[in-house]
């Protein structure tokens, strides 16, 4: 399954962006520049969290001008996303289970609403124009997605892109979906903290070192299998655990990117609020037909 390349709107519009975390619950109005500007987030409660969802909806957009009043919407989240009915399915973010997001977010806020896996959402974001792209997103859990010649590719059901359950240590651990060593294990901020009881940007440097390498595997097994020849990663993991992962992820790169059509891999590690991919898809969706903007209001 594939959707079209991304085209500009005709007219500029600023998008209603929220993402979904296991320590957050994060809501904020993207302009077309992707600046954040109005924002809030709170800490997801055990219960009922789509109550505080709605309230915190609510709050952005009282806090937002008139004249930068959203025309879509955005909702990103741990994948699989369940498309066809519009509800999250993740195995690290709970209690959205059977809850209808997509429909619920646009009959709170009045506005056409897209969701999509944050992996999706990070390889739209950092995507060039009609150019191929492998996104790696290193957040509660690692996902990602992909771009090829200016198309985000879905696959048969809208997951591809799951590469958080690469397998990249034969003899690791058993992941929660069932196999033993997954990309997730070594770079998923949940699955880091679950190992050592602390915050990632706390965990030992050995452990840094060794999700370099297995970032390196998996970079350099989709690099030769899909011969695209960017990789953009980022997400919260990549920013606390700063540039010793990077350093170490090049040094098993170089060990592992010998093909001849490897020379020109490149990969490049961003920091970018997570709002500014749930936006990226929202207007990917409008660029593609999928949905129509409500009409910006006119200041009176």
């Amino acid at each position: 399954m594939a959707e079209p390349s991304t085209e500009p709107s005709e007219q500029p519009f600023n998008v209603l962006a929220v993402d979904l975390g296991v320590r957050h619950l994060v809501a904020g109005v993207v302009g077309p520049d992707g600046e954040v500007g109005v924002r809030d987030r709170v800490v997801p409660p055990t219960r009922q969290p789509w109550v505080a969802l709605a309230r915190l909806v609510d709050r952005v957009l009282a806090a937002t001008p008139p004249e930068s009043r959203p025309s879509v919407c955005g909702v990103t989240g741990p994948g699989p996303v369940l498309a066809d009915i519009g509800e999250f399915r993740s195995v690290t973010v709970h209690g959205w289970e059977g809850v209808p997001l997509r429909r619920l977010v646009a009959e709170a806020t009045g506005l056409p609403t897209v969701l999509s896996s944050t992996g999706h959402a990070h390889a739209v974001a950092n995507a060039p124009e009609r150019g191929s792209l492998i996104g790696l997103y290193l957040g509660d859990q690692v996902d990602g997605g992909i771009v090829r010649d200016g198309r985000l590719l879905g696959g048969a059901n809208g997951h591809l892109g799951g590469f958080g359950h690469m397998l990249v240590d034969p003899d690791g651990a058993v992941c929660p979906c069932g196999s033993p060593g997954c990309l997730d294990l070594y770079a998923g901020a949940v699955s880091l903290e679950s190992q050592f009881g602390r915050e990632v940007s706390r965990v030992p440097e050995t452990t840094i070192d060794r999700a370099g390498i297995m970032l390196a595997r998996a970079c350099a097994s989709l690099a030769a299998m899909l011969d695209i020849h960017r990789i953009v990663i980022g997400g919260p993991v990549v920013t606390a655990l700063g540039r010793r992962l990077t350093d170490a992820l090049s040094a098993e790169l170089d060990q592992r990117s010998r093909l001849v059509h490897l020379e020109e891999l490149h990969i490049r590690a961003v920091r970018q609020h997570v709002l500014v991919g749930a936006a990226a898809v929202a207007r990917h969706r409008v660029a593609t037909g999928g949905i129509d903007p409500v009409p910006a209001m006119t200041p009176s």
